[in-house]
């Protein structure tokens, strides 16, 4: 992970360089913050992230649990990195895992995983930690877990307040495909309208800023702005008749 320049970031905050970068390696986005493509699927691939702490010493890892980052996590390892904990945001990270859990954790160095406690995660090799629990490591690198419904049990929002904001949604809002102009946000289809309507009513609850949006599925949200944010929360808390 190297530093670059104020116009490498610059450049680093589009689409066409996420789509540009290799799969299976940690691109900077900005700040202390970067992408990990995985997996391809129908509409793209599957994404990954990594926030370093300020001290420059310590990782933490965001649905990072595939084969194709593998090689990745195992570099910032021998790179003297500490991998202080990976979060699955949903359950549904855990389907794409390369292996059980206590196999992740050892190949992290030994980092501890993390996930809602209302899961679907069924590994007999390892029990995630609450993470909407009070976790030192939630503290360590300043965020905020919201807890939401998800497809097969809870899922959750990471929120930090570094880089004017960053909001990590899991799978709980999709950015527009890669392939079209279009830059939104919308909700995954649910299993029940129970659900649905929670997920709505959570995102119509939401007051931080953010100005940046890093989905699991599609095209991050770059500087956005008031009126952005605005727009992005109005949709997705927007119920369809």
């Amino acid at each position: 992970m190297k530093t670059v320049d104020k116009m490498e970031v610059l450049h680093s905050q589009t689409a066409e360089f996420i789509l540009q970068g290799e799969i299976g390696k940690f691109l900077k986005l900005i700040p202390d913050t970067f992408i990990i493509k995985g997996s391809e699927q129908e509409n793209g691939f599957n994404q990954g992230y990594a926030i370093r702490h300020i001290n420059r010493k310590d990782i933490l890892l965001i649905d990072v649990v595939e084969k194709e980052t593998l090689k990745a996590v195992k570099q910032l390892v021998a790179d003297g990195y500490t991998i202080k904990g990976i979060i699955l945001s949903n359950s549904s990270v855990y389907k794409n895992a390369y292996a059980d859990l206590k196999t992740v954790s050892e190949d992290a160095g030994g980092a501890p995983i993390y996930a809602h406690p209302r899961n679907s995660i069924n590994d007999a090799s390892y029990k995630p930690k609450d993470i909407t629990a009070k976790q030192e490591i939630v503290k360590h690198f300043g965020l905020k877990i919201y807890d939401l419904p998800g497809n097969g049990g809870g899922s959750i929002l990471i929120y930090s307040d570094i880089n004017d904001g960053m909001l990590f949604t899991g799978e709980d809002a999709i950015g527009s495909n890669y392939n079209i102009e279009e830059n939104t946000f919308s909700r995954p289809t649910m299993d029940s309208k129970n659900s649905e309507f929670g997920l709505a009513e959570s995102w119509g609850a939401f007051e931080e800023p953010f100005s940046y949006l890093f989905p699991l599925h599609g095209k991050p949200g770059f500087n956005l702005e008031a009126g952005q944010q605005t727009d992005i929360l109005n949709k997705l808390s927007r119920i369809q008749s």
